[in-house]
Order: structure tokens, then C-alpha cells, then sequence
């Protein structure tokens, strides 16, 4: 069988590569394109010359592994041993259902498979190595949904008497909760800012009907003297603001704005 090597170095590239990216992914670091791109060379290059390593050749895959995972910024050292061994995780499997595979087309059905026992053997590598390319996918899919989410995300600072904080906000298209005693739109705080607010400022509460899904239901409700939500250098300023208290805290936001407060289109 001919081999070219540059079909090799170029197949190779790509799938460390995609194991990097989905190990990085996982584990929700940052990804540096150019550390992405030096640590696939490195295993790359590890990968071209294993065929002149005669002895210890798991010791220097493991060790090739380790070294392309402390390209990236390392946190701590757990943090760079769990990335190690994630990366680590996922080579298996795709190396297994890539071999796996391999041996299918070759007739390892009616024969043996190159690893030694029966084609029976290969039928785990190859449903996990299917597996953990419809994680792979899932994972593509939630980082393209979480990088469209991030674009509505927005800097906020929330101000009410003496109290001051600064707060993620997130635009939100389906809000349109207004304050119907002066017809103004309304944002919607997490709980546990609205616990805070309470306890420094003790605002003077009323409450706003809202529809939902499930129906009807009523939610706490108070004037802020400002909200900045900035965009780049510049910010929308609204005083007299009106928020609603959420009844549960909000996780990667701590304001839902209102469909008529964002965009430096919109004011």
C-alpha cells in the first residue's frame, strides 16, 4: 500500500485539530487559534516520527499528549491535568472507531482485526467512537448557539439611591412587560440582585401582572433612578426605570432587558 505523506501530515493536522477543538469546547476554555493550530503541529510531528520509536511508544504518546495540551494557558495544574485527560479521552475513542472503521472495509467482518482478536472486538470501538462524534456535533451545535447568545449580551449599571452595581444584561426580543400606571417598558432582575437592591435601599414596591405560558401570574416591582447599558465606548441611559423582580435567580445574566431598551439603533 502506498502512503503519501502529505495526505498523512495534512488528515492528521485536521483531526488534532477537531480533538482539540471539542476537548477546549468541553471544558469551555477559551480557544487561541494559534495555540490550537501549534498544538496540533506538535502532534502532528510526534505522529510522523512514532514509526522510528521502537521501545516505550505508549510513554511517548502519552507524552506528546501532555505536551500539546500545555501549549494552552494553564489556570492550575488540575485544571491542565483534566484538559490532558480529556484530550486524551476523545483521541481514544475517534482513534477507535477511525481503526475500527479501517478494518470493517478491509473484511475484518469474515476475518481477524488488526488488533488482534475477532471483528467482534471492533463493534465497541466503533459505537463509541460514534458516540462521541454525536458529542462532538451536540457541542458544535451549543458553541454556535452560546456564541449567537453572546451577541446580545450587554454591560449594564443599575443605579437606585446609594446602591450602585454593575450587571450583565441580556436582550431579550420576547420581553415586552410594561408598566401599565406610566406605559414604560420594564426589566426583569434576578432575585438575588433584587435581594440586594432590598436590603441597601428598601424601594417601595408595587406589583405588575404579566402573561406567561402557564397564564396570569404577578411579580414584585420598583422604580430605579438609572440604567446604563452600554455598546462599545458609548451607553443608552434611562431614569425612572422600572424592574420586576424574577422569582428565581438568573444564571449567565442578572438583568433581562426590555425589547425596547438595547441597540444603539433604538434610542
Amino acid at each position: 500500500m502506498v502512503v503519501y505523506i502529505e495526505y498523512f501530515l495534512i488528515i492528521n493536522m485536521g483531526i488534532n485539530m477537531l480533538v482539540l477543538y471539542l476537548a477546549l469546547t468541553t471544558l469551555r476554555e477559551r480557544i487561541s487559534v494559534k495555540r490550537l493550530f501549534l498544538s496540533a503541529l506538535i502532534g502532528t510531528a510526534a505522529a510522523f516520527l512514532l514509526p522510528f520509536v521502537k521501545y516505550f511508544t505508549v510513554a511517548y504518546k502519552a507524552s506528546a499528549a501532555l505536551l500539546m495540551t500545555a501549549v494552552f494557558k494553564n489556570k492550575s495544574i488540575g485544571a491542565y491535568v483534566w484538559r490532558a485527560a480529556v484530550f486524551a479521552g476523545y483521541s481514544f475513542f475517534l482513534g477507535g472507531v477511525i481503526g475500527g472503521l479501517f478494518n470493517l472495509q478491509s473484511g475484518a467482518i469474515a476475518g481477524a482485526s488488526v488488533y488482534g482478536g475477532s471483528a467482534g472486538a471492533v463493534i465497541p470501538f466503533v459505537l463509541g467512537g460514534g458516540a462521541v462524534f454525536f458529542l462532538l456535533v451536540r457541542r458544535l451545535f451549543i458553541s454556535a448557539r452560546e456564541r449567537r447568545r453572546k451577541r446580545f449580551y450587554y454591560r449594564t449599571k443599575l443605579v437606585i439611591g446609594g446602591f450602585c452595581e454593575e450587571l450583565t444584561g441580556y436582550y431579550d426580543s420576547g420581553n415586552k412587560l410594561y408598566d401599565t400606571s406610566d406605559n414604560t417598558p420594564a426589566a426583569i432582575i434576578s432575585a438575588d440582585v433584587a435581594e440586594r437592591i432590598i436590603a441597601a435601599q428598601n424601594p417601595s414596591a408595587y406589583t405588575l401582572e404579566i402573561n406567561t405560558v402557564g397564564g396570569r401570574c404577578s411579580l414584585k416591582a420598583f422604580k430605579v433612578d438609572k440604567l446604563w447599558i452600554y455598546f462599545g465606548e458609548n451607553a443608552n441611559i434611562i431614569e425612572n426605570m422600572t424592574v420586576a423582580v424574577a422569582d428565581k435567580e438568573f444564571k449567565n445574566f442578572k438583568i433581562l432587558l426590555h425589547s425596547e431598551m438595547t441597540g444603539e439603533e433604538r434610542f
